[in-house]
C-alpha cells in the first residue's frame, strides 16, 4: 500500500549544491500532522523549525543510477518533532517508512526515476551488518511524503544493539538506491539551517529537541545519521550532506543536514507476535 499527503509547497530561493555535483532548492512548508498510518510510535532526526508556522527544508536532487543514499535509526534515541522515545525493549516492529520528495517524477514517467528501498542490520556508524533484510522492490515516489508500508510488518530484534538477555535497542539502516535510467532525481527532502537562520528565526525543534547547530559539533548526537554512500556502498561510513547554504569546506557554518525520513514501529515484543510493556520483557529474561 502506498499513499501520501500532497503539500503546499512555497519555492523561496535555490543554492549551490553541497556535495559534488549535487543541486539543492530551499522550501518552506507545513509539517504533516494528520496523515501518518496507524503505529505505537516513531522515530526522526530532522530538524522541524517553525519560522514562524512553516519550516524550511533543502531538496537535493543531480544523483547518478545505483547510486544510495540512507539513514539509519536507533531504537530507544531520543527523536525530534516531539515524538516520545521508544521503548528500547518491546518497539521492535518497523511497519512504515516515511520519505519527504520534492519532485514527484516516479509516477509522471515510470522507470525513469525508479528507486528502490531496503533495509538492514546497522552498526554505530551507519554501516549494514550482512545483507538486506527487506526490500520494497521498485518503487515510483510521489511529490511530498511518501509512505513506504512493510507487508507484512518486520521484526528487527535480531539487529539489537545491546544483545541482552533482553536484546534492546534495535539499530537499522534504510537506504534508497536509483535504479532507474536516469537517477537525477526524486528530489530528495532534507531539513534546512541555513535558511532560518539568515532570516533570524528562533533555533527550535517543534516540541522536542532544541535545533542546535553546528551538527554534529554542536548538535544532540556526535554523528549524523543521514548520507550518500555511493554506488554499492562505495562510502561507509557515509559521506553527510552540508546544509545547502554552507559554503565552508567543512561545513562549519551551518553543519550537517539530516534526511527528512522516519521510521514508524509497532511495540509488540522482541518477537514480533504479542504486546508486552518494557516491564514484562525485562520479567521474561531474568
Amino acid at each position: 500500500m502506498k499513499f501520501c499527503a500532497m503539500l503546499a509547497l512555497i519555492l523561496v530561493l535555490a543554492s549551490a549544491g553541497a556535495v559534488s555535483g549535487l543541486e539543492t532548492t530551499a522550501y518552506q512548508m507545513r509539517e504533516d500532522f494528520g496523515s501518518a498510518p496507524l503505529n505505537d510510535g516513531a522515530l526522526s532526526y530532522y530538524y522541524y523549525i517553525p519560522c514562524p508556522t512553516y519550516s524550511w527544508f533543502w531538496s537535493y536532487t543531480g544523483w547518478e543510477p545505483n547510486d544510495m543514499v540512507g539513514a539509519f535509526f536507533t531504537v530507544g534515541d531520543q527523536g525530534t518533532g516531539g515524538l516520545d522515545p521508544l521503548d528500547p525493549f518491546s518497539c521492535h516492529t518497523v511497519e512504515a517508512l516515511r520519505v519527504l520528495d520534492f519532485a514527484g517524477y516516479g509516477t509522471v514517467y515510470p522507470g525513469l526515476f525508479t528507486v528502490e528501498f531496503d533495509l538492514w542490520c546497522s552498526d554505530e556508524q551507519g554501516c549494514p551488518v550482512g545483507g538486506s533484510i527487506w526490500s520494497s522492490g521498485p518503487y515510483e515516489t510521489v511529490f511530498g511524503w511518501n509512505y513506504v508500508m512493510f507487508e507484512p510488518p518486520l521484526c528487527v530484534t535480531d539487529c539489537a544493539a545491546l544483545p541482552g538477555p533482553p536484546p534492546a535497542s534495535p539499530r537499522v539502516l534504510v537506504t534508497a538506491r536509483m535504479v532507474g535510467s536516469d537517477g537525477t532525481y526524486p528530489a530528495w527532502g532534507m531539513d534546512n539551517i541555513g535558511s532560518p537562520v539568515g532570516l533570524g528565526c528562533v533555533m527550535h525543534d517543534f516540541g522536542c529537541l532544541p535545533a542546535l547547530y553546528p551538527r554534529p559539533v554542536t548538535g544532540n548526537y556526535p554523528t549524523i545519521h543521514s548520507g550518500y554512500y555511493g554506488p554499492n556502498f562505495q562510502y561507509c561510513p557515509p559521506l553527510w550532506f552540508a546544509d545547502g547554504a554552507d559554503t565552508t569546506p567543512d561545513a562549519g557554518t551551518y553543519g550537517f543536514i539530516e534526511l527528512a525520513w522516519r521510521l514508524y514501529f509497532a511495540c509488540e515484543g522482541p518477537t514480533g507476535s504479542e504486546s508486552s510493556s518494557w516491564g514484562n520483557i525485562k520479567r521474561i529474561y531474568r
